[in-house]
């Protein structure tokens, strides 16, 4: 059930990034402008899943799981109408809301049903299900745009509101939630506000990693490098793939070897990979659309499994949602950067965008090479 909401929430987000061009030409929005939308996305995301986490662990993790993906399908599928950028702005923001919700409220859920031995496998094969969004993202909208127009491609967009009926009919209740419910701890358990601050910062700048390559991807292919839709689809769908194995990859690593070397490993192997990815050399761009998925979108294959371990369940789903959307409204900015650079120094957006990805990757390595030390103990998973 977190499996598929996660699918369709990367597909509702990553249609607007692949339209983003085809908005600013009709709507008379510039590279700052659709880049901001993306901003207000992220900070929105910040509130729901706050909102989302705080519901989780008084009411369990399924009721927001199924509200948060009819809200996000909703408000995106109205994108379709907007009758102005403002319009686009506002819907784009409310969207953010559900995104965040349903992150929170999924990842908890998924964590805890699954068996503690193969958690980390899990972790990998959820997180990894974003690429398979945005991956049907792209083929969509190769299919959509150049026949119906990028509105229809919002249309599209709200169907994941009918997946309701399935995951209220058939995925259960955490029994790690429920257990807790009925036996709750003697006192409440104060925010462990250092753990919680480290693992905000690993996620600022993981997602930092992550909407440096993806956020003016496309837009980047298509205007400097003249890709058609079709193209820019194929290296996506690439990116994608490249991204699901190698978030299971990692999800499997961290298990076995430990979160640091999973982390540092595939974060300072994508640097080398980022002038191919970018199109320094062009017959080179598939290659490099693979690899910066594998590695540098593929990391995030560790973040449900390192988030859901550093928190007891009582709490769990409430510092899981602030750690990660603190980081995404962390992150939320990358893109407006890139094109502030490209604008501001002259450069292109292929070189802008490489030179942000790389400060992000080391930066992330840094961090989880260097843990706080002293945590609190978490206590173990119910077996």
């Amino acid at each position: 059930g977190a499996w598929l909401g996660w699918v369709l929430d990367a597909f509702d987000f990553t249609v607007f990034l692949l339209v983003m061009p085809d908005i600013e030409a009709e709507l008379g929005a510039g590279h700052l402008g659709t880049t901001a939308s993306l901003a207000l996305t992220l900070l929105a995301r910040l509130v729901g899943g706050y909102i989302a986490g705080l519901a989780a662990d008084r009411f369990g993790r399924k009721t927001p799981l199924l509200v948060s993906i009819v809200w996000f399908a909703l408000c995106d599928g109205a994108i379709a109408f907007a009758p102005s950028f403002g319009a686009v702005l506002v819907l784009r923001t409310l969207f953010g809301l559900g995104m965040g919700a349903e992150w929170t409220a999924g990842t908890t859920l998924a964590m805890e049903s699954w068996p503690a031995r193969s958690r980390g496998i899990a972790s990998g094969v959820l997180q990894g299900s974003w690429a398979i969004g945005y991956l049907a993202a792209g083929l969509v909208a190769a299919f959509v745009v150049p026949r119906f127009g990028w509105r229809a491609l919002f249309l599209v967009a709200a169907a994941p509101a009918l997946s309701v009926l399935f995951l209220r009919t058939y995925v259960p209740e955490s029994d790690e939630w429920q257990h807790t419910r009925r036996n709750p701890p003697a006192r409440r358990l104060p925010l462990p506000w250092r753990r919680l601050a480290w693992a905000s910062l690993l996620m600022t700048a993981g997602l930092g990693v992550y909407y440096a390559l993806t956020g003016l991807y496309p837009t980047l292919l298509k205007t400097e490098q003249g890709l058609t839709h079709g193209a820019v689809a194929g290296l996506v769908a690439l990116f994608n793939i490249g991204m699901m194995l190698g978030a299971v990859a990692v999800g499997t690593l961290a298990s076995r070897r430990g979160v640091a070397l999973a982390i540092v490993a595939p974060a300072l192997a994508c640097v080398p990979f980022l002038p191919l990815y970018v199109g320094l050399s062009p017959g080179l761009l598939g290659a490099g659309a693979f690899f910066a998925g594998a590695t540098g979108a593929g990391v995030s294959g560790v973040v449900p499994l390192l988030l859901t371990q550093l928190f007891p369940a009582e709490q769990r789903a409430r510092c899981v949602g602030i750690a990660y959307h603190v980081g995404a409204a962390g992150a939320a900015f990358i893109p407006m950067g890139i094109a502030a650079l490209a604008e501001g120094a002259g450069w292109s957006l292929a070189r802008s965008l490489a030179s942000v990805a790389a400060i992000a990757l080391v930066t992330l390595a840094l961090l989880a090479a260097r843990p706080p030390s002293r945590l609190p103990a978490v206590p173990a998973p119910i077996a």
